[in-house]
């Protein structure tokens, strides 16, 4: 699993130039609007979208057959890109820190503690990963290009239901405390850990009965 992982972040790193660019021009862009949680959750989504090159690239080049020739089991080629996942959204949130953090300290939070900048990219976070469990079942069983056009099918679905259950707390007249807003983030960890699992366990079938 190892060196599948070091293949995966070996591939990555012919992108870097571009990933550096993208982060220049989002950073430009947000100091612009003099708004540094679009940075944030930007490079959240960004980092984690890295997922799909690196599938990408196997998916032409045929990876995954020639890996079952070598000392690999399919269920080390979907821990391997559950692991890489995982890798990539803890750099896009420390990235995005450091931007909050640095904008922060730079341009004030325009009234909004760090804590609070905090606590919104650590939702959004959790949702991005809820996002991407599912997406993730679907890339193994289709294909690559087939599912990334359910991408923004399920951030549409994730979004409406949390307005959604934003709108229902507010007509039901119940008051978002500090100790509401903490307890449905920690929900949402919850579910987006348990969620993110099922999507591991789910994958690890779908590729068992996979044949190329």
């Amino acid at each position: 699993m190892k060196g599948l992982l070091i293949k995966d972040l070996c591939n990555l790193r012919q992108i870097a130039k571009q990933t550096l660019i993208v982060l220049a021009v989002l950073a430009a862009w947000c100091l612009f609007l003099n708004n540094s949680q679009i940075f944030s959750m930007m490079m959240i989504i960004y980092c984690m979208m890295l997922i799909f090159t690196a599938m990408s690239y196997d998916e032409m080049a045929n990876f995954d057959k020639y890996a079952l020739t070598l000392p690999v089991t399919r269920r080390d080629l979907v821990k391997t890109k559950y692991a890489l996942l995982l890798i990539l959204f803890a750099v896009g949130i420390l990235v995005g820190l450091l931007g909050e953090g640095v904008f922060y300290l730079t341009r004030g939070g325009g009234g909004i503690s760090l804590t609070e900048h905090a606590i919104s990219l650590f939702s959004v976070a959790c949702l991005y990963l809820m996002a991407f469990a599912v997406l993730m079942p679907f890339i193994f069983r289709l294909g690559m290009e087939k599912a990334r056009l359910l991408l923004a099918l399920i951030f549409v679905i994730a979004f409406g239901v949390i307005y959604g259950g934003v709108i229902l707390v507010r007509n039901m007249g119940i008051e978002i405390t500090d100790q509401l807003v903490a307890g449905v983030i920690a929900a949402g960890l919850v579910l987006a850990v348990a969620g993110f699992f099922l999507s591991y366990l789910i994958s690890v079938n779908i590729v068992q009965k996979k044949e190329w």
